[in-house]
């Protein structure tokens, strides 16, 4: 179906609540900047310890305490050489760092996947560019028209779907976040929505605005019970949300 969609020029600020916590799997740990987690590790079989959307650069630890190898794609290849706890600190080439309490023990390696809370911003001059091309209200319109018929904006790029700004709407469906593009001012993310409820529930774009947003389209505006669709959301990247 033909999505619709709003524009709201509103103040982009996204509030990133605090995260401390035990890893335990590969399903994801979201965590704010600096955080101080924890986590069980073999000391018996090498771990894994993955960053979304980034690549580890600097690893500090007890001298003699762990093995360390970085994969190709910036991932962490980590052995504890002790049965003696110790913390790990670990940084991005973007800046991003986290401190890991790290308890090991005899067993299979496990997967760490780290995600940070907070949306990366890169400098991209040339979307820059395009976005203040033209007047602001069809840099949207253009900008919308583009992902919802799959295609990607003039010089945006893609990010982890998992780094996303911080959202919350009162639609009352389930979102899970498929694709990222970043440009200068905005990003856009594409979720898809799915009514796990048992009534048929109608959706409107308002259902989908909060802070931050400057557009929303809905691939459909009724979801039966158990149905699927998507909901694109153009977000503000600018912190006083002028463009």
């Amino acid at each position: 179906m033909k999505a619709r969609f709003f524009a709201a020029l509103v103040a982009s600020a996204f509030l990133v609540p605090g995260a401390i916590a035990a890893v335990s799997g590969p399903a994801g740990t979201v965590f704010d900047n600096d955080a101080h987690l924890k986590a069980q590790l073999s000391n018996t079989s090498p771990n894994k310890i993955v960053i979304d959307g980034e690549l580890i650069t600097r690893v500090t630890g007890p001298d003699g305490a762990f093995t360390q190898q970085n994969t190709d794609d910036g991932a962490l290849l980590i052995t504890p050489l002790t049965g003696q706890n110790f913390t790990l600190f670990l940084e991005t080439a973007n800046g991003i760092g986290a401190s890991i309490d790290v308890t090991p023990k005899p067993g299979d390696g496990k997967t760490l996947r780290l995600i940070p809370a907070s949306a990366p911003v890169k400098a991209n001059p040339d979307a820059k560019a395009w976005e203040e091309s033209q007047p602001w209200e069809k840099t949207l319109v253009s900008v919308a028209r583009t992902v919802v018929n799959g295609g990607v904006p003039e010089n945006y790029t893609e990010g982890a779907a998992s780094r996303g700004p911080t959202y919350s709407p009162a639609a009352g469906v389930l979102l899970t976040p498929e694709r990222q593009l970043v440009g200068s001012h905005l990003r856009v993310m594409r979720y898809r929505m799915k009514n796990t409820g048992y009534v048929t529930r109608p959706l409107s774009d308002k259902q989908f605005w909060q802070k931050g947003v400057r557009a929303v389209m809905l691939s459909t505006h009724i979801l039966y019970a158990n149905g699927e669709g998507f909901v694109w959301v153009i977000f503000s990247t600018d912190a006083e949300g002028g463009a």
